[in-house]
């Protein structure tokens, strides 16, 4: 284990486990909630970055100033990597992390950083609730990334970001070298997609079917959401997010309470097949590379396991 070491990973409770474990080096959280908002293809990391801060800015995600600086630090750090005697990247195996370690493993790439010269340890378990000697067993089973994991993960990307969803449900039939829970990561992201009848994307429906249970303040909301997950991925800031989107005007599911959320009448049509949300909200999203608007959206058919179009007559067709 070198002094000279960068490891990077997707929080910061990871961060402290790797100090009281004594790993040695620089230590960087990759934070970015990349299967929500725009990630347009072609772009450098910095460029990316900037497109990125400025959405997370626009959804209440933290403070502006803070948000780009740390950015510019996480993607100054990542330049350097060619400085360091070793580079290891420590990711899980739900969707938060895949997205991140494709990002990451790109970047590398492109610097000349690919095969034999970065090493990956890769997890099904949640790496900030292990002990710190949980960790350091994983540490020693790290491997480096081949020509074909570097393969796997700049078609993956090329995917994500490709402004077709079809190339992402090609992505979510796929199996890729190197990277085993890529494919479920996926499957997951073309569920945040509007479903075909309801117009919910799967977390939409996760809250709004947690609030159902009961009325419920929204720390518990999350809490109750993701039970609802194979691979719970969203942070709590996400999912508050995704609870202020349900309570909008002109047509809100949840109502704020004194006591917590409850689920509007409308809501209850929703969940109950009664009703399409997007008949009456109107939707500017985007998924990666794909932008979604009421004029023209995709929609995710889980019965056919793929992409409808829907396009509003009289709109403009362009996505």
């Amino acid at each position: 284990m070198s002094t000279n070491s960068l490891h990077v990973t997707n929080g910061d409770s990871v961060l402290y486990v790797w100090k009281k474990a004594g790993l040695l080096g620089t230590h960087m959280a990759w934070r970015d909630v990349l299967h929500e908002g725009p990630v347009p293809a072609g772009l450098p990391l910095e460029e990316l970055s900037r497109v990125r801060a400025q959405f997370l800015c626009a959804r209440g995600y933290g403070n502006p100033i803070k948000i780009h600086h740390d950015f510019e630090k996480r993607d100054a750090t990542l330049r350097r990597a060619a400085d360091f005697d070793e580079v290891v990247l420590w990711f899980e195996h739900d969707l938060y992390d895949q997205l991140h370690l494709l990002q990451i493993l790109n970047v590398l790439r492109e610097m000349g950083m690919g095969s034999g010269s970065v090493q990956l340890v890769q997890s099904d378990q949640y790496l900030g609730t292990l002990v710190a000697e949980e960790l350091m067993a994983l540490f020693s089973k790290r491997r480096f990334v081949t020509s074909g994991t570097s393969e796997s993960a700049e078609r993956a990307w090329k995917a994500l970001t490709s402004d077709d969803p079809a190339a992402l449900q090609a992505a979510a039939t796929d199996r890729f070298a190197g990277l085993p829970f890529l494919h479920d990561a996926f499957k997951r992201l073309c569920e945040e997609y509007p479903a075909a009848e309801s117009g919910l994307s799967r977390s939409q429906k996760h809250v709004l079917e947690a609030v159902a249970q009961g009325i419920a303040p929204a720390e518990e909301i999350f809490r109750r959401a993701q039970t609802r997950e194979e691979a719970g991925f969203m942070g709590d800031t996400a999912c508050y997010r995704v609870i202020a989107d349900l309570s909008a005007q002109p047509a809100p599911l949840l109502a704020e309470l004194e006591n917590g959320y409850d689920v509007t009448v409308l809501g209850r049509r929703v969940l109950g097949g009664d009703a399409d949300w997007l008949d009456q909200q109107p939707l500017d999203r985007w998924i990666g590379g794909v932008h979604l608007t009421s004029a023209h959206h995709w929609r995710w058919d889980d019965r056919a396991n793929g992409f409808v179009e829907r396009k509003r007559e009289g709109a403009d067709h362009g996505a």
